[in-house]
């Protein structure tokens, strides 16, 4: 029998832990929409929480155990950020469902969203940003009600009164240069071919 309380997580059988440890990051989750225009297309990008999390990765699952957050569409609605009561809970994404990795440089400098959301990253001009994207169905828990009850395709057009949606993508985008370290066993982990 197993007995945990806390913020502890229970790993599944043949499941192991393939990196822990301090990794506590400024994380967003994005979708993206490719959206049609008169000639070619186009991807926006809409946040729609921020988070400060400490990153876990097994064998099976990313992991991300929530310390901070901060709903994006509450951002833009009132201008201030606003707690929504999510801490201590987690988010995941099966590596499975994993299916691509990149890294990249995230400017900060002229992201004032980003400097109030996060006021840690202010003094840096870039950051490396580890982009994951995720089949966003087959996420679990609270992530994937999250992504349901807000981020449909209908209610992205909606809301954002956007037009000729082909296709959304989903993505998370941890930022610091301690993230970097996650790439080799992501990839390992994750389906896909790099």
């Amino acid at each position: 029998m197993v007995r945990l309380v806390g913020l502890f997580k229970e790993l599944g059988l043949n499941e192991h832990l393939a990196i822990e440890g301090r990794i506590i990051v400024p994380t967003i989750f994005v979708r993206e929409a490719k959206v049609k225009k008169f000639m070619g297309h186009e991807r926006k990008g809409f946040p729609f929480s921020y988070l400060v999390s400490n990153v876990i990765l097994t064998n099976r699952r990313l992991m991300f155990l929530i310390f901070q957050e901060l709903e994006a569409l509450v951002l833009q609605k009132k201008g201030i950020p606003s707690l929504v009561g999510i801490e201590g809970s987690w988010f995941e994404i099966p590596t499975s469902a994993i299916y691509n990795v990149e890294v990249v440089r995230k400017e900060i400098r002229k992201d004032k969203e980003m400097r109030e959301v996060f006021p840690t990253l202010s003094k840096h001009e870039t950051v490396s940003t580890v982009e994951i994207f995720y089949n966003a169905q087959r996420a679990s828990g609270k992530l994937k009600e999250y992504m349901e009850s807000i981020f449909s395709r209908d209610g992205m057009a909606k809301r954002f009164n956007i037009k000729n949606i082909e296709a959304t993508f989903d993505k998370v985008q941890l930022l610091g240069e301690q993230t970097v370290g996650l790439v080799p066993k992501l990839k390992e982990f994750s389906k896909f071919k790099s």
